[in-house]
């Protein structure tokens, strides 16, 4: 059996087609919990038991939002670890763990491969080997990954670039590429959930989507004023949809640019569910945002999306139907002005990466068995 170790939505997204096709009893699901209020809700959409072990629960019980709540997140599960400990061979019900996965550049999974390097347990890192260039860009998911590559073992690399980036850092153990990132086989769950959009009774015609939450934008009030001012004008001709995740809602407020979303054209609906969003972006004329994640899940999609900032450690779309802003106005601009340009045909690939990785698993016996993702 192998323990899965997750946080985070963007994590749980990324894996829950791992977790489907895995048996319940060869899998152990461990959550860190820097996202509670979001996972809860992504579990009762994607109808996921709850986590076999639960090591932390955000900041008084919410989503972590602020650093101070990251340090005191931090300090709490290593305060608890002797404990933690005890849990955790308890969850095993005297089942043997092979391994340990982990995904992606949080927080968690950091502390899940040091977890498993202090289990002498292989680790397995799923979407290795992506990488900006810059430390500070973004931060301080670039450095996660950096950390995570010296402690994993097996590394599922999500294409040529992220392999070729392994090699160069030599790292210990296989590199495998899985071709594409899991978040492919997500987007296959979430276009066949086809939800309900919580918040919107009727779309327009046309519209797009903005969806902003990274710190690297909103550190800067020059930048985010801009950028809305952008999408306010755009919205006299496309309307839009603005997502209002918490952390961006009350950093808008906090700078007093409410105003600016008020302008006709725009509605402003809370952060959605992983499959309501995804049923919301797939009708868009386009989407804006400052996430990596949507970036590759827009490349896939085929929908012009400009990635709103400075670095990006994925090559997926950009050049074809994605432009990284590197918060330039003319590139914003150009990207507007020319944007049914950037429309490209959603990926046909058979290529599952899940399937890649739950052939590997049960090859090597770190699994009994595995379910077919076809």
């Amino acid at each position: 059996m192998v323990v899965i170790v997750y946080g985070t939505t963007g994590e749980l997204i990324k894996i829950l087609p791992l977790i489907k096709s895995i048996p319940e009893d060869q899998q152990l699901r461990v959550s860190t919990s820097q996202q509670p209020d979001q996972l809860a809700k992504l579990m009762e959409e994607a109808d996921l038991p709850a986590p076999h072990l639960t090591i932390a629960n955000g900041w008084r019980h919410h989503d972590l939002e602020k650093i101070s709540d990251m340090f005191f997140w931090l300090c709490g599960m290593l305060l608890r670890y002797p404990f933690t400990r005890r849990r955790y061979e308890a969850a095993l019900h005297g089942r043997k763990a092979r391994g340990v996965i982990v995904h992606g550049d949080t927080v968690t999974t950091v502390l899940g491969a040091l977890w498993g390097r202090m289990q002498q347990l292989p680790v397995m890192h799923i979407e290795a080997g992506l990488r900006s260039g810059d430390w500070r860009n973004p931060f301080p998911e670039e450095l996660d990954r950096h950390l995570t590559s010296r402690i994993a073992t097996i590394h599922f690399a999500p294409g040529a670039t992220p392999v070729s980036n392994l090699k160069a850092a030599k790292v210990k153990g296989r590199v495998i590429d899985t071709h594409y990132n899991t978040v492919l086989d997500s987007l296959m769950l979430a276009k066949q959930a086809q939800p309900a959009i919580q918040g919107i009774n009727a779309l327009p015609p046309e519209f797009f989507v903005a969806s902003i939450h990274r710190n690297e934008l909103l550190a800067q009030p020059r930048e985010v004023k801009k950028l809305l001012e952008r999408i306010a004008e755009e919205a006299k001709v496309t309307p839009c949809i603005f997502l209002d995740h918490p952390i961006t809602r009350e950093r808008i407020k906090q700078l007093g640019y409410d105003g600016i979303l008020d302008a006709p054209g725009i509605t402003r609906v809370p952060k959605l569910s992983y499959f309501q969003f995804i049923s919301l972006a797939v009708r868009a004329s386009f989407l804006v945002t400052d996430s990596g994640g949507l970036q590759e899940e827009a490349a896939y999609m085929g929908i012009p999306c400009l990635v709103h900032r400075m670095a990006t450690e994925r090559e997926e779309g950009l050049g074809q139907n994605v432009v990284l802003s590197l918060f330039d106005e003319n590139r914003v601009r150009d990207f507007f002005d020319h944007v049914g340009s950037y429309r490209r045909e959603p990926l046909g690939s058979t290529v599952s990466p899940t399937q890649m990785i739950c052939d590997f698993l049960s090859a090597q016996r770190y699994i009994q068995d595995v379910s077919s993702m076809t």
